[in-house]
């Protein structure tokens, strides 16, 4: 039956609402963290893996103010975790901090996450941010795009049919979006196959919908037009397809999302639910490299991971106000304890520190003779 097939998806527990802090306020605070944790002001070296996007610039600027050093570098494009980097960052300082955040673009004037507006551009357009990955869901949200026109539903004398463009039906190739057609198309009771196609078009087949498919799309409160045969649209969710690509074609972006990307694509923000599962899988990979990594035994470190959403500037804005949406942390002592702090926990350790650090330094200072 549909509704029992497995679903695949991490996102239950990331939360936003209620869970997002200003910038500036939460580096003072994730500064009196450390703190309590046992830190020394002056020995700890912070370091921030995140995109090389020009909207990170804040954040970074921020870490220096507050931890008294430039941050050493651990990311990668889209927010991925260098782990090669860890020795070379341990071997820098006393105690040690990394701050790791997949980022995402919002425009608080028409409400859409995944923009930002390029001030440094001739006529200061809006763009992909995170373009990474942009670019990652381009060819999915093009795949499943094709496949919610091209799959068309309409009841013909009290029975609904269901009408397939065979660039889906007939795949012969080994990557694309495949549809579920055992949920999609009646089954032939003795053979186990779907049964014949009521019509066969120049471009499409014309099916008999299943039973698990009728009762799926009433739970959808899906209106199905006895006039014509409408596409199928919002009502293709994840459990009628999946996609196959390319192993060659895979980076480390596209390892992190391909399995949920029927999820992605089919949620109402895809640039936001990609970059919260990016930060979900590479809190859990990261966490296990740095317990391993031997240059890190013996030393204060936290590790916390989370979602940079970068609110997109007004024409004459150069910073604007970034927020930061704790995800996990894992915090190790120089005896070997350690503890990982979920995102509730977390969040409020982090509310229950002051936002005033009265060991921040004066960049303004620093850079002037």
């Amino acid at each position: 039956m549909i509704r029992n097939l497995r679903l695949r998806s991490i996102l239950g527990n990331f939360q936003i609402e209620d869970r997002t802090i200003v910038y500036p306020k939460f580096m003072a605070q994730f500064y009196n963290f450390c703190m309590k944790q046992g830190m020394q002001a002056g020995k700890i070296v912070p370091s921030r893996a995140f995109c090389s996007d020009e909207s990170q610039g804040l954040p970074i600027i921020l870490m220096s103010k507050h931890f008294g050093a430039f941050p050493f570098d651990h990311g990668l494009v889209g927010g991925i975790m260098a782990h090669g980097r860890h020795a070379p960052h341990a071997h820098h300082g006393k105690d040690m901090v990394i701050i790791q955040a997949s980022h995402v673009g919002f425009d608080p004037k028409s409400e859409r996450f995944g923009v930002y507006r390029r001030l440094q551009t001739e006529d200061q357009e809006f763009s992909a941010n995170c373009g990474k990955i942009d670019a990652t869901l381009e060819w999915y949200l093009d795949e499943y795009g094709f496949a919610q026109e091209n799959t068309l539903l309409q009841s013909v004398e009290g029975e609904v049919q269901i009408t397939i463009d065979k660039q889906l039906f007939d795949q012969n190739y080994n990557e694309g979006l495949f549809l579920n057609l055992e949920a999609l198309i009646e089954q032939d009771d003795e053979t186990g196959e779907h049964v014949k196609p009521i019509e066969i078009l120049s471009t499409s087949r014309v099916y008999p919908a299943s039973e698990e498919l009728i009762d799926f799309l009433k739970e959808q409160k899906c209106k199905i037009s006895t006039d014509k045969a409408n596409p199928i649209g919002k009502h293709l969710q994840p459990i009628l397809f999946h996609f196959e690509r390319n192993e060659k074609d895979f980076n480390f972006m596209l390892n992190n999302l391909h399995e949920y990307m029927p999820w992605i694509v089919t949620s109402g923000n895809p640039m936001l639910s990609a970059a919260e599962i990016n930060v979900q899988l590479e809190f859990d990979k990261a966490y296990r490299s740095i317990v391993r990594e031997e240059s890190y035994h013996g030393k204060n470190l936290i590790y916390i991971a989370g979602l940079n959403i970068d609110y997109s500037p007004e024409e004459d804005e150069k910073f604007p106000p970034s927020q930061f949406v704790p995800w996990a942390a894992y915090i190790q002592k120089t005896d070997g304890s350690h503890i990982i702090l979920e995102q509730d926990e977390l969040y409020d350790a982090l509310m229950a520190c002051s936002d005033v650090n009265s060991d921040e330094i004066d960049l303004d200072d620093m850079i002037t003779d």
